[in-house]
């Protein structure tokens, strides 16, 4: 997984998707290659509002070990569908107002 820090982001109006656009070469963190594109895959993100956006994400290959990696935008928190400020503020006891269902918030904070 390689998570940007540095990117843009565009919306597809045409596919209702957002797209991201990392600024940064993506190294791959097993061997430091430089990482080809592969394919997309569509995530979506729930914000803390409790809309929900769809994104096309790039799935990178690298040449040199053959591994795949999801290439994720910071606010996103892997294998989560809430955005990862809202997460954090959950799990800090700084948010009161959230989307998420109440055993969804408990295992959160049992983390």
């Amino acid at each position: 997984m390689i998570i940007a820090s540095h990117y843009t982001e565009e919306y597809d109006e045409a596919r209702g998707v957002y797209k991201i656009r990392n600024m940064e070469a993506p190294l791959c963190p097993d061997c430091g290659q430089l990482l080809s594109g592969y394919d997309t895959r569509a995530r979506h993100v729930v914000e803390s509002s409790g809309q929900i956006r769809w994104f096309r994400l790039r799935r990178l290959k690298c040449l040199r070990c053959g591994t795949l990696h999801l290439e994720l935008p910071d606010f996103m928190e892997p294998k989560k569908h809430y955005e990862a400020q809202l997460i954090e503020e959950v799990r800090a006891g700084r948010s009161d107002s959230c989307p998420a269902d109440d055993s969804t918030i408990r295992r959160w904070r049992k983390k």
